[in-house]
């Protein structure tokens, strides 16, 4: 499949999949994903993005809806679908009592992936995942984040233009976690398509290239009739900068904010509000200094993939 960045790679038309106990865990859901793209799915647990994955990956049919990449029809097709598409699932199921080698070369084997074709990938996905000097090891005998690796690297064997990840990083260190999202990181940086989900938001943060907001499994618009939103609308605010004022009288100051059209909530010395741009902002604090407020500091407050999902799940505005 050759397509050039920013061309449409994965469609999803309108998928559902409702479970055996009556739990619609995937509701008319719909997303474009473009080559090259880092997407970002995020939601509280139970949303359905564990499911949509194997939606994606034809693991599972939906009752309605198709997955489509490029004039190819995915839907509930895993032998076709992983020859395009590579799933790291949550939990990862990895078998222990074998070597590392031995792990790679029975995913191979599976695909039908042998001689100069295998020995490449092969390498290439070692080198990438700095496994060589595990190779002979047991499985059982890697840490969390070694065997993380080693279930990425069965799907760097089978060379698939998309990559879906569910919850890479969970359960690793501080150091694992920098470390596998780095290779991440990497391969969008030669071409690979990502969809990853994840509840450790600041590393996805710098990682996606755009974000969708899910729970219960729908897309929750993050302002009206605006559903998906990328890492610059991210930095710049989302329409909406967050401003932090520090005064000595909190209730004085959300009064002067409100008689310029602004909504103050108070915080531990000071108060915080929401303006699209700075002159708005500075219409506030000016607000603040004229009613005898006296003002300790006034500053922009970054604006970030965890009070943004916050925000919307908990039905504010962005």
């Amino acid at each position: 499949m050759n397509l050039t960045n920013g061309q449409s790679m994965l469609q999803l038309e309108q998928l559902s999949k409702r479970y055996p106990n009556g739990v619609q865990a995937v509701k008319s859901l719909s997303l474009d994903v473009r080559a090259g793209e880092v997407f970002g799915l995020v939601g509280p647990n139970g949303a359905g993005k564990s499911t949509l994955l194997k939606l994606v990956a034809g693991l599972l049919r939906p009752e309605q809806g198709r997955v489509m990449m490029g004039d190819r029809e995915l839907t509930g097709k895993p032998s076709e679908a992983a020859h395009w598409i590579g799933l790291m699932p949550d939990p990862l199921g990895v078998y222990t009592d074998i070597s590392c080698r031995e792990y790679l070369h029975f995913f191979a084997k599976v695909h039908r992936l042998e001689g100069a074709k295998l020995a490449a990938q092969m390498a290439t996905a070692i080198e990438l995942l700095g496994l060589g000097p595990w190779m002979e090891s047991e499985v059982e005998s890697l840490s969390a984040g070694w065997q993380r690796r080693l279930a990425l690297g069965r799907m760097l064997l089978l060379d698939t233009p998309l990559l879906l990840l569910d919850e890479p990083a969970a359960g690793l260190d501080v150091r694992a976690r920098a470390e596998l999202l780095a290779i991440v990181r990497e391969l969008s940086g030669i071409g690979r398509t990502v969809v990853i989900s994840s509840h450790i938001l600041p590393e996805l943060e710098e990682l996606a290239d755009r974000f969708g907001i899910m729970n219960e499994g729908h897309w929750v618009d993050r302002a009206p009739g605006q559903t998906f939103f990328d890492r610059r609308e991210l930095k710049d605010g989302l329409g909406g900068r967050r401003w932090r004022i520090r005064c000595a009288d909190s209730a004085g100051a959300r009064a002067a904010l409100e008689r310029v059209g602004l909504a103050g909530t108070t915080v531990e010395g000071g108060v915080e509000f929401t303006a699209p741009a700075v002159e708005k902002a500075s219409r506030g604090l000016q607000a603040v200094v004229q009613s005898g407020g006296t003002v300790v500091d006034f500053r922009q407050l970054d604006t970030g993939l965890a009070d943004v999902v916050l925000r919307v799940l908990e039905g504010g505005e962005s």
